[in-house]
Formats: structure tokens, C-alpha cells, sequence
């Protein structure tokens, strides 16, 4: 939730600029384009009321509007204090300013401090100071001072200049708070603001969170809806927890079963029906070998253009040879044609075979009539009154009832066409048989042969030049996004398709001998350069046999699949163990979940890529509701994205304890005695590794306080 509460609207000095003059439209514009959720109006040495109530009716339904002020305070030294109290009170907060700047420039005024809090004293307000690089700067004796006036210390807020400072600003009890002291509207969304983990819902809130107030803390986590799981640090344990659609972490001392409560999670809930993604630091090399294996892979002929050529298999499975008719059976026919009477006034006996070749779109017309079948089977099943008009129903029955006959008809005429033929050849031989039987003769072959051996051989040569033609493309390669690594760029998994080749490799054919498969596709070879041999037919026979044994009935089996890691410009890439770390993570990051399980993902990483690329993902996922959990030694990940919940483990004296709380009142809870309380700030810094530093650096409203 970001909140400005240093935000000017106004010109009302000399030294101001005019671009931080506001209309309603561009406060309404911009406060919406940088998703500010509370703006405090705090302009120099004055409070335009009137400006103050267009403004808040102008985003009231997108955002709080809190009146307030920026006044110029001398003491030891001259700097700048926001005054800010709740809406409520916006029209007294009026008259109280008007009185106390009564007669004085905007750009000569300069009041005490004790002028300031006499004013205010009576209001529900909060003071916020510039401080340290943030000029004008309060003093360390002023900021004193202010503490000393004000008494409530929950009520002073300092402000430095950005954020790179605040890992000086450790004194006791201090919070901080960063406005946007926008000086030119055209660019407030650019501007550094102050984000709560916890969003308040009024200004009142908002004091009550900053006190710490246990109730208000529990009833703003209460908001995200918490979901109930079982860890279970050993089988025989079981620990009832609660987790938040936000960052959930589990910290403590090595060997306290933080991973085993993780995993137990992760297979509850997965089990529960929830989407889950699961990243084990200790798994990964195992896990990236998974990711390089091709079962995801799904054998596509498309990708590679080319054809399965099941028919050509088909046919090849059935080819049988046909040897032209042999010349002594021309001759006993000469010899004998004369010996019979009344066999030579049978000219049927000198017949030859009618010639049939199949029209060019028989195969065609044969397929057509399967799947318009197909159709029609399948449209009984939809209900088309849902869908069409009544009309239109009709008129679809008719087409496709048309289309179906009109397939019939030409399927019918290839039909007649072939079977009138062979009934016409077969007519002819059997009354050749019958004279032959009856008149001790021979009659004239019906056929030479020759038209059908030329016909099978080049049918057979179609077929394996169809095959070997679809063997030999050209590979396929699919790129996708894995991550990225610093020095190397954008990393790829490429998914490769190819026709089998010399120097492939077993495991990219899975359930196939690639031996065998280099034997049919050397034996094709051998029937393509043999075609017109005597002994082809052994060819095909030892090629079915090979094809039966191994189940291949289509090109399917000849595609290789394969997946290698790749640089953006192409060239192999073997990444170190930390590197697939860094990969595995952010591909579990990025992909879409209701819940995240992450152990010790900061194992094999630097520091400064966990908290700039690792822990900005994951506070991401956290402002989208979604369920983080994550196990770790790092602060960086346990401090710096401000958990809903932490699960601290502890193992003394051969004893295990478990504490359940929150860095928003920095209280970690024993669920086994409510009285056994510790300081998650302590415990933080104590056992996380770069704790002290990544607990100050970013210290604010919403983090725990520096003891």
C-alpha cells in the first residue's frame, strides 16, 4: 500500500516551482497512475482548504486525502516539519493554520517549534521532520527537542532524502517515513514513496499500527484470509500453522527441520487442489536434469513439414511381387491354338486384360467419405438448437446430408470402375480356364505382365522414395525462455527435432532400438537402388519383418528429440550448479501459481543478485495475493520483504520450539506456551545471515523497531 505523506499542490513560496500547481484532473490522474492509496496535502507555511476538499472529493473512492502542512522551524537551526491529522479534522486543522500564519509570508516564516506543537497539541496529528541528508535537516539536539515536546514518540516520523540513507538512521525508536516532495506533477508517479505491508484503512489506523498496537496488527493480518496447514518437521509431528497470501518465511538454526515442514506444506496443500510450484535448493541439479527431459516432447511431424507416410508403409507391409508371364506359355499357346474348332470360334479365348489404373482421386474421394462420416456422427452429440436458429439448422442438415451424397456418388463411380474391371479380367480367365480344360489347348495369356511387374516396381519405388523423402528434412528448433544470467544474457532451452542420422543417440528415441531404425532406413536404401533386381522381394521381406518386429508403421518413430541449453545467439551453454539455481528459481517465479514453496533459495547465489532480482520477484508475488512460503537463512529474503508470517525454530538442550509472529509487532510466540515471547527483531538479526545489516537499511513505519 504506498502512501505520500510529504506531497505538495500548490506554489506558495518564491523558491517554488509552478509545476507543482495541480489541477483536479492531473492530482486524479496521477495519484491513480502511481497507485498512491493515502496523500497527505503539505504545502509550505499554508492549508487551502477549498483546494483541500476538490481534491479529496476529486479521488475519494481511489484514495485518502490527509490534511496537513509544511512548516519552516527555527531553533538551533533552520528545517522543515509536517504537521498531518486525520480528514476529520481538516476544517479545524483550517482555521488553526490560518491563525498561526496570520499575517505572514509564505517565504518569511519562521516559527518555534513550541509555536507549532501549542497550535497542534490538541489534534490527533503526526510530525514528521526532514533529517540528515534531506535539507533544510533538523538537529540532533531539535529532534531532541521534538521528542521531549511531543512525549508520544509513535507520533514523530523522520525523513531523509532516499532510501540509500537509511542505514544510518538507527537511533532508538525512530521510524521513517519517505514522501514524494513532488516538484513537478507531470512526473509524480517517478516519485519515492513510502509502501505499507499492511494497508489501514483510516488515519487512525495508521497511529494505532505505528504504536504497535497488538489488536490493530492482528486484525489487519486477519484481512488476508490465512490458510490453516499441518508442518511437519519429522513424520511423527505435526505443528498447525497459518500461512498468508503474502510472504511467509521459516528461519532458525540449521538442522531444526525447517525443509521437512516446508515439504510437508507443499504436499498438503498440492493435495488440497491448489496449483503449487516447488523450488528445493538441494534438488536442483536433480531438478534441472528433469528439465532436460524430452517426455514433455510430443513427437510433431508439422513442426518438421513432413508426412508420416503411414499408407506407404501400409502398402509396403502388403507388396507383392508380380513376374511377367513367361515366354514358354506363348509358345504351348501358338503350338496348340489350332487343335480346336470349336475353341477358335471362341475369340474370348484371344482376349487380353481389361487395363485398370487407379484415378488420381481415389485415395482422395475414399478419405472424403471417412470424414464427412465422421462429422456427421459427431453433430448428432451437439445440441445446435443452443446455438443456430432453427432455419439455419436446416439448412446445415441439407448441406452436409448434400455434401455426404455428393461423395457417395463420386466413391461409387471409383468403385464400379475399379470392381468392373476385375470382374471383366476375371470373367475372361475363367473362360479361358473352362475351354482350356475342355479342349486340351492353351489360350492366349491374358496379359504379358509386363505393364504389371512395371506398375509394382515403380509403386514400390513411389513408396520408399515417399519414405526416405520424409526422413531426410531439415530439423526443427524451439526456443524457450529459461531466465537470464548476468554476463551471459538471455538463457534458452532449445527443443530440437530431427530425422534419425548417423550420430544420434539412443536416449533421443525413447522406446525404440535406434539400430533397428538405422537398419530399415539402410534397407530402403537397398530396395531403391535394387528396385528392378530378380530379388527384390527378399528386400521388402527382410524390411517388413524389421518393421513388424519393431512396431513401425509410420516416420513417427525416426523423429529424434532433444533438448540442449543455449545463449541467445545460439551457442551450447553448461551452466554451474549455482547458475541452474539461479534458472530453476526464476522459472518457478514466473510462472503462474495460487502457491509458492521456496527452500533456502539463496544457496549458491551472491547477495546482491538475491535482494535485486530474487527478493523484488518475490514481493511481487506477494502483491498479487499469492501465497509465498520460503525457507531460509538469508535476510535479504526473511527481513527485507517484510513477511505476514514467521516460523521460528529452535533446538536447545535437545529440545525443539516453534514460534509463530510477525515483524509488525515484533513478537515471536511459542505454540507451546503463549508466555514464552521473543523479539523478532532479535531472533532476526541473530540468526540470519547479513541480519543487522538488511534489518537497518530498510527501516521504516512498517518494520520492526532497532532495541
Amino acid at each position: 500500500m504506498k502512501i505520500d505523506l510529504h506531497c505538495h499542490t500548490k506554489k506558495t513560496k518564491q523558491g517554488d516551482g509552478k509545476a507543482r500547481n495541480v489541477t483536479p484532473e492531473l492530482f486524479r490522474k496521477k495519484i491513480e497512475l502511481a497507485d498512491v492509496k493515502i496523500v497527505a496535502i503539505t504545502n509550505h507555511n499554508a492549508f487551502d482548504y477549498e483546494q483541500y476538499q476538490i481534491l479529496q472529493s476529486t479521488v475519494q473512492d481511489i484514495c485518502q486525502v490527509w490534511p496537513g502542512v509544511e512548516i519552516d522551524v527555527i531553533g538551533e537551526s533552520r528545517y522543515h516539519l509536517i504537521v498531518v491529522t486525520k480528514p476529520d479534522e481538516a476544517f479545524r486543522f483550517s482555521g488553526r493554520c490560518v491563525s498561526l500564519f496570520s499575517d505572514i509570508s509564505p517565504d518569511l516564516c519562521q516559527l518555534s517549534l513550541q509555536e507549532v506543537y501549542e497550535t497542534f497539541k490538541d489534534f490527533d496529528a503526526i510530525y514528521i521532520p526532514h533529517f540528515h541528508d534531506k535539507k533544510p535537516a533538523i538537529s540532533e539536539a531539535d529532534k531532541q527537542e521534538l521528542f521531549r515536546i511531543v512525549k508520544d514518540s509513535s507520533r514523530v516520523f523522520i525523513e531523509p532524502r532516499n532510501y540509500r540513507t537509511l542505514g544510518v538512521l538507527a537511533n532508538k525508536d525512530m521510524s521513517v517515513l519517505i514522501g514524494s516532495d513532488v516538484k513537478d506533477w507531470n512526473k509524480y508517479e517517478s516519485s519515492t514513496f513510502a509502501e505499507l505491508r499492511l494497508p489501514v484503512a483510516s488515519f487512525m489506523e495508521f497511529l494505532l499500527l505505528a504504536k504497535r498496537d497488538k489488536a490493530v496488527v492482528e486484525t489487519l493480518l486477519s484481512k488476508k484470509s490465512p490458510l490453516k496447514v499441518l508442518g511437519m518437521p519429522h513424520h511423527s509431528v505435526k505443528l498447525p500453522l497459518m500461512i498468508y497470501p503474502d510472504v511467509n518465511i521459516i528461519f532458525g538454526q540449521k538442522g531444526t527441520g525447517k525443509t521437512e515442514i516446508l515439504k510437508s506444506m507443499y504436499t498438503e496443500v498440492l493435495g488440497s487442489g491448489k496449483k503449487c510450484k516447488k523450488y528445493i535448493a538441494s534438488e536442483r541439479s536433480e531438478d534441472f536434469s528433469e528439465l532436460l527431459n524430452i517426455k514433455d516432447m510430443e513427437i510433431s511431424l508439422e513442426k518438421l513439414n513432413t508426412d508420416s507416410c503411414e499408407s506407404e508403409f501400409k502398402e509396403l507391409s502388403s507388396w507383392t511381387d508380380d513376374n511377367p508371364t513367361s515366354f514358354s506359355s506363348y509358345i504351348y499357346w501358338y503350338q496348340t491354338k489350332g487343335n480346336s474348332n470349336n475353341k477358335s470360334r471362341m475369340k474370348i479365348t484371344e482376349a487380353i486384360h481389361d487395363f485398370y489404373r487407379k484415378p488420381k482421386m481415389y485415395d482422395i474421394h475414399e478419405n472424403d467419405k471417412k470424414e464427412i462420416q465422421s462429422v456427421l456422427d459427431k453433430i448428432k452429440h451437439i445440441d445446435c438448437i443452443e446455438y443456430l436458429l432453427e432455419e439455419e439448422i436446416k439448412q446445415l442438415e441439407y448441406l452436409l446430408i448434400k455434401l455426404h451424397r455428393s461423395i457417395q456418388e463420386k466413391r461409387k463411380f471409383d468403385l464400379v470402375e475399379k470392381y468392373a474391371s476385375r470382374l471383366t479380367n476375371f470373367t475372361i480367365d475363367r473362360i479361358k480356364a473352362f475351354a482350356d480344360r475342355s479342349s486340351d489347348t492353351m489360350s492366349r495369356p491374358s496379359t504379358s505382365g509386363l505393364k504389371e511387374f512395371t506398375i509394382k516396381r515403380t509403386d514400390l519405388l513411389r513408396c520408399v522414395n515417399q519414405i526416405l523423402g520424409s526422413i531426410k528434412v531439415p530439423d526443427y528448433n524451439e526456443r524457450i525462455r529459461l531466465g537470464s544470467l548476468e554476463g551471459k544474457g538471455e538463457i534458452y532451452i532449445n527443443c530440437k527435432y530431427r530425422m534419425l542420422c548417423q550420430e544420434e543417440r539412443t536416449k533421443n528415441y525413447p522406446g525404440f532400438n535406434i539400430t533397428s531404425l538405422k537398419e530399415i532406413v539402410k534397407l530402403l536404401e537397398e530396395i531403391k537402388k535394387h528396385v528392378f533386381d530378380f530379388n527384390i522381394a527378399t528386400y521388402v521381406e527382410q524390411l517388413v519383418t524389421l518393421c513388424k518386429e519393431n512396431k513401425v508403421t509410420s516416420i513417427k518413430p525416426f523423429v529424434g528429440r532433444s533438448k540442449q541449453i543455449i545463449t541467445s545467439d545460439g551457442v551450447e551453454y553448461e551452466p554451474s550448479n549455482g547458475e541452474k539455481g539461479i534458472l530453476l528459481l526464476e522459472q518457478v517465479l514466473y510462472e503462474d501459481a495460487d502457491i509458492y514453496f521456496l527452500d533456502e533459495p539463496e544457496l549458491g547465489m551472491g547477495n546482491s543478485y538475491i535482494d535485486s532480482d530474487i527478493r523484488p520477484l518475490i514481493s511481487n508475488l506477494a502483491k498479487q495475493r499469492k501465497y509465498v512460503v520460503v525457507a531460509t537463512h538469508n535476510a535479504n529474503i526473511a527481513v527485507r520483504t517484510l513477511p505476514y508470517m514467521s516460523i521460528y525454530r529452535t533446538h536447545k538442550n535437545g529440545k525443539y520450539e516453534t514460534y509463530l509472529g510477525n515483524p509488525f509487532d515484533d513478537q515471536l510466540v511459542s505454540i507451546a506456551d503463549s508466555e514464552d515471547i521473543k523479539s523478532w527483531t532479535e531472533e532476526s538479526m541473530h540468526s540470519l545471515e547479513g541480519g543487522y545489516e538488511a534489518f537497518y537499511e530498510r527501516r521504516d513505519i512498517y518494520e520492526a523497531r532497532n532495541n
